[in-house]
């Protein structure tokens, strides 16, 4: 049983680059004391994170409450080891970034508004995980996406405009998903805990299930789940590198984080309502609607992942190329989160599965995107078409992506192989229990979907770094220091987290499940001591690689890469599409009331111009009166006067729902 203690560190953790963010408005244009507390900002964070690892470890969960004077609700913060799992991820490579865009930004316009903007992002993003409550969730979700999309319109041309309003309008979309949904939970259970509701065992409805549908949606779009993916290919090249890293590698994971909380904490029962007699029957009903949810999730998850590897075989920009890795790789943390869903009690190899591949993915795709603005830093150029032979050009560059990118496929002996394993084994398990086909072709399309991936790292990697120069492409410079520090740390975690799987497992992996309602002997007897180099996970790995490499000599021979999605395949050409039809049938079908509508504006435009004539003669001066300038009241515009006795209505009410009549002894 976990013990809370009141503990400063979340709060000091978001506070420092709160700071951070204040100095730098003040220091936009003085370079060294922009750039230094932009590092202080990230570095002192991380420290405070990393202070709450000997808390957890003695099995203390820090928790704080901090008074908002705007709402009778407190910020809250509580810290349980997923949270810190994320949080931790989440100031490190925020830290490696900052040093790298150091030195990238040189070369960009409005340095100062970025890296006050970049600040900004890192209190969101670091909030997220630290919070206690779905509210305190709600305005740290929120701060991150608002203050992100300056980070993508960054350079200001059309094209970022386009991305970036599409991304906000999907992220304003998303958010009044989540409060419509926190809302509704709010609303059924009195309790916005990030905890098991006991009111998902004693009164689910409708209105919960809705709830839930809700904030899958919410978290969705930011996590990049299909078909709500359509922001990333457009946003990650339009925004500078360093911003690009932390959108694909750190802030999705903010949306996959809260599906996580979602479906495998909130709508979990307690521990304690396991052993309740009276309530097994209603547990049990909890356990079937979730595990209906959790098949529904883990489709999610594989559409999404296979989805993001066709669309990456056919980009020839690395960044695009990179972001719809990005849509693939959050496929396999969703369906690990589904499955961990559908097998309810049982489901720990699922969520092991994900906790580590958002670990793993954080770091190798960050990585990635770096090295992709090193790239770009040194040539200006992004498509892979019109690059080649920068592993003698850019040879700790090549170094550190082929590290990444032998991640990414599971290769084993590096940090994605481990993650990828628990996944495979948890969608083997799914099918395990339940002997469902459909189960059985998700298995398959798992293996697709790797030999897939093997593919267009190797497109990657072979146009980009293995093959001859074309004519014609600029001279490249060595990477400044900044550059190689940053993305050199960068590799040697993921050299450390590939060789080192168990003991990731023993420190990381394991104290997260601690937090769910699951199976402890199940974790300790097969999830503990899992051994991640069988035969089958070898050969797996094997049918993948062989699969990948196969693939992409057919692409090759064929020209198949060069290949182009015509326009009006895209989603968003058929959203715009639809949208037009719904239009135009709207249209038809309200040509009947056509003349009901213009009566009713006539008589609205005549009630406008009525109410404006009785304001400007209510509308009371009093000029050189002296009468009325001794009344107060009168100095007041009335239109004024109307807004303010209508806001000390809204603020009664509001008053009257929080407390009630009970302080009146009614």
């Amino acid at each position: 049983m976990h013990q809370e203690i009141v503990s400063y560190l979340p709060v000091i953790a978001v506070a420092i680059p709160l700071f951070s963010f204040v100095m730098i408005a003040f220091a936009q244009n003085l370079p060294w004391w922009r750039n230094s507390w932009s590092v202080l900002g990230c570095a002192g964070s991380l420290i405070a994170i990393v202070m709450l690892y000997p808390l957890l470890s003695s099995g203390q969960i820090p928790v704080f409450e901090l008074p908002m004077i705007v709402t009778p609700y407190n910020l809250t913060f509580r810290v349980d080891w997923l949270g810190f799992l994320i949080a931790l991820i989440t100031s490190f490579i925020w830290l490696m970034a900052t040093i790298f865009a150091i030195e990238y930004m040189n070369h960009e316009q409005n340095r100062g508004r970025f890296f006050l903007f970049f600040m900004l992002t890192l209190v969101g993003t670091v909030g997220v995980p630290l919070t206690g409550d779905l509210l305190s969730l709600l305005l740290f979700f929120e701060l991150m996406s608002l203050s992100s999309y300056i980070l993508v319109v960054h350079n200001q041309s059309k094209e970022a405009y386009s991305a970036g309003n599409l991304y906000l309008y999907l992220g304003v979309f998303g958010g009044m998903c989540l409060l419509t949904g926190i809302g509704l939970i709010y609303f059924n259970c009195g309790s916005l805990a990030i905890a098991p509701q006991e009111c998902m065992v004693t009164g689910f409805n409708n209105y919960l299930l809705i709830a839930g549908i809700l904030m899958i949606i919410g978290f969705g779009i930011k996590a990049g789940i299909a078909p709500l993916h359509i922001w990333l290919p457009r946003a990650h090249p339009v925004a500078p590198a360093p911003a690009s890293a932390l959108l694909s590698g750190l802030m999705i994971k903010s949306g996959a984080y809260g599906i996580i909380r979602t479906i495998n904490m909130i709508y979990t029962p307690g521990q304690d309502m396991l052993s309740v007699e009276n309530l097994s029957a209603r547990v049990s009903i909890l356990w079937h609607t979730l595990s209906g949810g959790g098949y529904v999730i883990i489709w999610i998850g594989i559409i999404t992942m296979f989805l993001g590897v066709c669309l990456a075989l056919l980009q020839s920009n690395i960044k695009k190329l990179l972001a719809c890795s990005s849509i693939s790789q959050i496929g396999y943390i969703i369906m690990g989160a589904g499955v961990g869903a559908y097998l309810g009690y049982e489901g720990a190899m699922g969520i092991a599965g994900s906790a580590y591949h958002i670990l793993n993915h954080a770091f190798f795709k960050s990585t990635l995107f770096l090295a992709a603005g090193a790239v770009v830093y040194l040539t200006g150029e992004l498509d892979m078409f019109k690059l080649g032979n920068l592993k003698k050009k850019m040879p700790f560059t090549a170094v550190v992506v082929l590290i990444a990118s032998l991640g990414i496929v599971g290769m084993p002996l590096f940090n994605g192989f481990a993650s990828k394993t628990l996944l495979h084994h948890a969608l083997v398990e799914a099918y395990e229990h339940h002997h469902l086909y459909s189960l059985y072709i998700a298995e398959k399309i798992f293996t697709i979907t790797g030999a897939g991936t093997v593919c267009y790292f190797l497109k990657f990697l072979y146009y980009t770094f293995w093959r001859k120069a074309p004519a014609g492409m600029p001279e490249v410079k060595k990477e400044p220091l900044l550059m190689k520090a940053s993305l050199g740390i960068l590799a040697a975690v993921m050299l450390f987290i590939g060789l080192s799987p168990s003991l990731v497992m023993t420190k990381l992996i394991t104290p997260v499940l601690n937090t769910f309602v699951l199976d402890a002997h199940f974790i300790e007897h097969h999830i503990m001591h899992i051994s991640f180099f069988t035969w089958n996970d070898l050969s797996a790995v094997a049918l993948a690689l062989i699969l990948g490499a196969f693939f992409f000599y057919l692409a090759q021979r064929t020209n198949v890469y060069h290949l182009r999605i015509p326009s009006w395949l895209g989603l968003e050409t058929m959203g715009n599409f639809c949208g037009k039809i719904a239009v135009i049938v709207w249209l038809i079908i309200s040509l009947p009331f056509a003349a009901l509508q213009n009566i009713i504006n006539r008589l609205t435009e005549r009630l406008y111009e009525r109410t404006f004539v009785l304001l400007q003669s209510v509308d009371y001066r009093p000029g050189q009166n002296s009468i009325f300038r001794s009344i107060n009241i009168s100095n007041i515009d009335f239109d004024m006067l109307i807004v303010l006795v209508s806001f000390s209505l809204i603020l009664i009410i509001v008053f009257y729902l929080r407390f009630g009549l009970k302080i009146f002894g009614l």
